[in-house]
């Protein structure tokens, strides 16, 4: 009974996990910050994603030798 539950759940989880989530990605995070910038205005927007991409760059992960 094991089996047959991995043979039907393995390639569920393969498809989400390979195929749907960076589609996913590619379709809602644009979306997402279209919908920002239509609240926000494009002033506001522009401010605040500079704001979050210098808070990115000053944040960048040191690296241990």
């Amino acid at each position: 009974m094991n089996f047959v539950g991995y043979v039907l759940f393995l390639p569920f989880i393969v498809f989400y996990s390979y195929i749907l989530g960076p589609v996913l990605k590619a379709v809602l995070i644009p979306g997402g910050l279209a919908i920002l910038l239509l609240i926000m205005g494009p002033k506001a927007f522009i401010y605040h994603i500079k704001l979050a991409l210098d808070d990115y760059k000053a944040n960048k992960p040191v690296e241990l030798t």
